[in-house]
């Protein structure tokens, strides 16, 4: 498992990726369930925003750019 964390945080951190090499097992499984859970609430926030966003511009505008958008 720290090996695929570890290439998860890898992925997501970049070169700050160093700064948890002294983290425990335990502490890295909480540190990936934590960015995987904000990551998430993240994802849920800016579809909210854009459908927000599609709902406020004209019914013949919202259709083409939500095909550019691939909703």
């Amino acid at each position: 498992m720290r090996g695929e964390v570890r290439e998860v945080l890898t992925q997501w951190l970049g070169g700050d990726v160093r700064a948890v090499e002294g983290l425990s097992e335990e502490s890295l499984g909480e540190l990936a369930d934590a960015l995987v859970s904000a990551r998430k609430r993240q994802a849920s926030a800016l579809r909210s925003a854009s459908d927000e966003a599609l709902r406020q511009m004209p019914p013949v505008l919202r259709v083409t750019v939500s095909r550019i958008l691939g909703r």
